[in-house]
């Protein structure tokens, strides 16, 4: 089963996105959301957006440098333990 999270923009427009992840961190005592529309960077990689999530649901932006940086490990981790477990190569 999928989970998947609407946002609308300041415009009005809704969005859906699917969430890859959600965790918390008990040095920061905040719950983070990782979610994704599988749209592509000019890179080719996938974009992935990263929010707080409030215990309503509400979506406020990631602070820090720090909390950033916590989150791109957790996506490394989860990709490389995806990798190994379904035998995925580097293209």
């Amino acid at each position: 089963m999928k989970n998947f999270l609407t946002i609308q923009s300041e415009n009005g427009e809704s969005k859906e996105y699917e969430i890859l992840f959600t965790f918390e961190s008990e040095n920061t005592n905040k719950k983070y959301v990782t979610y994704t529309d599988f749209s592509k960077h000019e890179n080719g990689d996938i974009a992935c957006y990263s929010s707080i999530i409030d215990k309503d649901g509400k979506l406020f932006p990631v602070d820090t440098e720090k909390e950033l940086k916590m989150i791109d490990e957790m996506l490394k981790t989860l990709t490389e333990v995806t990798r190994l477990k379904y035998k995925i190569e580097d293209n």
